[in-house]
């Protein structure tokens, strides 16, 4: 096995991390995500959300690299698969966190000042509509990149079946 193939995937993923690096710190700054929920304070580290940012775009880098060698490459086809995967996984605990996020969804927490002093239901709507597009779009995306996976194991056995001349 050459040594060649894999010393060049490994220089993608370092330029995916850098790109994903420098468009996170343009982005969102180089400090740690602060969210203030009623009385809860979340402080998101630079790095977990960083991973998160680097997972995203090597996939579709990825991806879109190997469309045209129509994914026969092992090393390359593992590595869609992987981060695919990955991918996925992350976007369903996104989904998980979400009703957090809602106000007037207080999750056994004591919120304060009281749900009578909250706004009226027009801030519940805006809320719960914002909460419900993230929501769909986070699926979109799972079901996007389940669909990409599938593609690549489709083109991968288109492939080898021509080869093997069956």
């Amino acid at each position: 096995m050459e040594i060649k193939p894999i010393l060049l995937e490994i220089a993608w993923l370092l330029g995916c991390a850098v790109v994903s690096y420098y468009m996170f710190i343009v982005l969102l700054g180089n400090f740690d995500q602060d969210i203030n929920l009623h009385d809860t304070y979340f402080v998101i580290k630079t790095g977990h959300a960083w991973i998160s940012c680097f997972i995203i775009i090597s996939f579709f880098v990825y991806y879109f690299k190997e469309l045209k060698y129509s994914f026969r490459r092992k090393i390359q086809r593992s590595f869609i698969f992987f981060l695919g995967f990955i991918l996925i996984v992350l976007a369903s605990l996104a989904v998980q966190l979400l009703p957090f996020f809602n106000p007037y969804n207080n999750n056994g927490w004591t919120i304060y000042p009281p749900l009578s002093a909250q706004p009226k239901i027009h801030q519940f709507k805006q809320n719960f509509i914002i909460l419900t597009i993230v929501s769909k779009a986070v699926l979109i995306l799972q079901i996007a990149v389940v669909i990409m996976m599938l593609s690549v194991a489709y083109k991968y056995g288109k492939s080898k079946k021509m080869i093997s001349g069956i």
